[in-house]
Formats: C-alpha cells, structure tokens, sequence
C-alpha cells in the first residue's frame, strides 16, 4: 500500500477514535472515576505473528468485523518476559529492565497498567500466562485474582490463588477461568474490572485438542520462505537453514492449537453477553511477539525481521471505535496508554508508548538484548518506518557495533536484500542520521521516544 492510501485509511479510522473518546474525564488512579469506565479484558497469545488469527474465525466474527484490526503493530522486543513487560507498562525494555526472559525481578510493578486502573478502583485478575518464571503460588502485584502457568496444554500446571492444580487442556482452562472471574466480579457489579488474560497458544510444543489434531493448512509460503542468496545477510542469519517444508509444519502446528482459543474466546463472548456485559467491555487481543515459519531460512523469533516483530492487534468497544482495518503503524508499548486512556485515568508515571486513541506515529524502536535462555540470537536495535524503511545495528557482548541492515521496505517488503550487505555502495543510505537517530531512540524515555 503507498503511503498516500495509508495516510487516507489511518487517518478516517483515527478520526472515529477521536470521536468516541472525547467525552473521557482523565483521572488520577484513586480518585472516584467517570461512571462510564467499561470492564477491560485484555487477550494475549503466545507467539502468534500477524496473519496467524486469521483461522479463528468465531474470534475475527466478534473482533475484527465488529471492532478495529490493527496487522501493521510490532513487538518492540520480540521475545516472551520482556515484550509482556512493555505491554502491561507501555515502556521500552531499555527502561523497564527485563531485557532477559528470568530478568522479572528486576520490574517496577507500580508503573504498570494494573496497577493504576486497580489504585482507580478496577476489580483486577490475570489468569494464564503472565511472565516467564513468575512463582505460580505468589499473587502478581496489581491483580486481586490470579489463575497462573508457565505454558503447556495437556495436563498443564496452574497457581490457582496459591494453590496448585493440573488441569485438562490449558486453552480450554484459561477460557473457563475468566468466565469465573468474571461472575464473581458482576455479582459485585458497583466497580468495572480488568482481565488479562494470557493464553499458551500458538506457543511450542503446539499440542493440539484431539478434535483438531488432523486439521491441515495448505500453503505456498511467501518470498521470504523461498530465499536462496543470504550472502547479504548477517553472518549469524547464515548459521540456520530451516527448510520449507520444516517452517510450513511449524505454521500448522501452531495453527491447530489456536482453534481452541478460538473456542475459548467464543465462550467468554457468550458469557458477557449472557451477563448483558458486552456493550460496557472494551476487548483488546494481542500477541507478545511472533513467529519466523523459515523466513531467511530461521527458525524462531528474537529476531527484527518482520516475521518476528509483526503481530496481530484487535480493539473492540462497542460505539467507541470503527468496525475497520487501521493501518498505521503501532507498538505493543501503545496498548497500556490506550487502555489507561479509556478508562478515562491519567497514568501516574511516564509512558514511552502512545494511545491508540490519538495520534499515529511514524517510526518506532526495536531492541533486543542476547539471552543465553534463547539460543544464539546477538544483541540488536532497530528503527522502524512501516512501508518504508528499517535500519538494524548488531553488537558483540562488549557493545560494539558488529553488523549492519538496511532494508527499503517499499520496494523490498519481504526483506530479501540488505542494502548495506549487496555490495553496491551506491544504494546505501545515508548512515550518520540513521546511527544518530538509533542512537536516542536507546536511551529515549516518554515524550523523547518515537
């Protein structure tokens, strides 16, 4: 799509937005809110990339025919513990601090989402997948109720508000869970409540219901999938060669065990509705990060390309925001100032993140940092122009700027040549702004962030 269209769709879908949030009072967490603040249930799947949720077809009914589809969001660290960090703070891993997947400890759970809308007076839970390596039978700061796990599907391990349990088949669980949750909260329907709910799915090992495990999904694979010459990419992309037909496995895999989230999200929608909660419930579905299915021959996220960083993102709020596809581009650092946003509350710390619900940004950072838990994928930064550019630095464990990318995403969107790697230095850049720029965004916090 040229950016002439992008900016004519972005900007009537930001235009309703605007619209349907003008009347918010914004408060400070704790002061008696606006007596329209809806209930928040916030959906979360492990490892889906955008594109993937397209098989739950009960889901993109509700979600996306009747609420806002944003495919051009990424996962500012593509890589399970932090990226769920930046979600529940809007906050750059350079800020939170858990830039490692054991790394939770090192987190200000008082500059977090449920924190606030809980000092606001929101009844709060968090059932399923929280962060990596959390205690299952300790409470999570921020959240009154808790339903916890690491992952897993059949027989899976649940903290149960301090109790352990093993349960049937996770997806299924998790579903039941926060329809719970949700009727103890109703029958005390005086303060709005707060859901997070994290599903396992599509996440390995992609144990799927028995009633989907024959399920086939036919596909042809993209330009990425096919790629021969990686001369141009960084030494460590060469290092893996993940075949087609290994990538295409992956792909059904994850798919078959998404068709049971679909049934549990079809479940919860029926139970709002049979509780008459539907038009008061704002529902946000996310992944943390994506899923590479071979592209450049990987085999993995913790990656910047885009098969990595892009996921799916579904707002939905009855007469609050257009049944339409938003185009622009989004972060997962976006979702908690949006939702803050909409309960009408001022967060009571600085966001690096920015609403939904206003303004579209134009370029976004990207950072990971090695971690010994993920396999051998090096530490990188990235800045990110949608549609039309993404420049990547690597560096060494000392720091040191080790490789560069540079990709013209309007003619090259599936990242098949590396400018800075095809030697032909007369279709370079100019790097000093780019590094510059890259450079601040490290080191950026609040209103200095992109």
């Amino acid at each position: 799509m040229n950016r002439a269209s992008w900016r004519v769709r972005g900007g009537a879908a930001l235009a309703v937005l605007l619209a349907g949030v003008a009347g918010l009072v914004l408060v400070r967490p704790g002061v008696a809110a606006a007596p329209s603040r809806p209930n928040i249930l916030l959906l979360v799947l492990d490892d889906a990339r955008t594109g993937a949720t397209g098989v739950m077809s009960k889901t993109e009914d509700w979600l996306r025919r009747g609420g806002t589809y944003l495919p051009n969001t990424v996962a500012t660290t593509p890589s399970c513990c932090p990226s769920r960090a930046s979600l529940l703070s809007g906050r750059f891993t350079h800020n939170h601090g858990v830039n490692q997947q054991d790394a939770i400890g090192r987190y200000d759970h008082e500059r977090t989402l449920q924190h606030d809308l809980k000092a606001a007076g929101y009844g709060t839970a968090a059932v399923g997948k929280l962060f990596n390596r959390w205690p299952l039978a300790q409470r999570p700061p921020g959240f009154d109720r808790w339903a916890l796990t690491h992952g897993g599907y059949d027989g899976a391990w649940f903290g149960v508000e301090g109790k352990s349990r093993r349960v049937g088949y996770s997806t299924t669980f998790i579903g039941e869970q926060v329809n719970r949750y949700l009727d103890d909260f109703e029958a005390d329907d005086t303060r709005p409540w707060f859901m997070y709910a994290g599903f396992t799915a599509p996440h390995s090992p992609y144990t799927p219901e028995d009633k989907y495990a024959g399920r086939e999904f036919p596909w042809d694979g993209n330009p990425a999938t096919r790629e021969t010459d990686r001369r141009d990419k960084p030494s460590w992309v060469r290092k893996y060669s993940i075949s087609f037909e290994e990538g295409t496995a992956t792909r059904a895999a994850q798919l078959r065990t998404l068709l049971s989230v679909d049934d549990a999200v079809e479940s919860v929608r029926q139970h709002l509705s049979a509780r008459g909660e539907l038009d008061n419930t704002l529902v946000m579905l996310v992944s943390d990060n994506g899923k590479a299915w071979g592209e450049h021959g990987l085999p993995s996220k913790f990656t910047p390309y885009r098969e990595s960083v892009n996921v799916p993102v579904y707002l939905w709020w009855p007469g609050h925001v257009p049944a339409r596809e938003d185009t622009r581009l989004a972060a997962l650092v976006d979702v908690a100032p949006t939702l803050l946003a909409a309960a009408g509350l001022r967060p009571s710390y600085e966001l690096d993140g920015r609403s939904l619900l206003g303004p579209a940004r134009e370029r976004v950072l990207l950072e990971y940092w090695r971690d010994k838990a993920n396999g051998s994928f090096p530490t990188w930064a990235s800045l990110l122009s949608w549609g039309r550019y993404q420049y990547t630095e690597y560096f060494d464990g000392e720091g040191r700027r080790t490789e560069r990318e540079y990709y013209d995403l309007a003619a090259d969107p599936w990242q098949l040549t590396n400018l800075l790697g095809d030697r032909d230095p007369a279709n370079d850049p100019a790097l000093t702004p780019l590094a510059d720029a890259l450079a601040a965004q490290r080191r950026c916090a609040g209103s200095g962030c992109f």
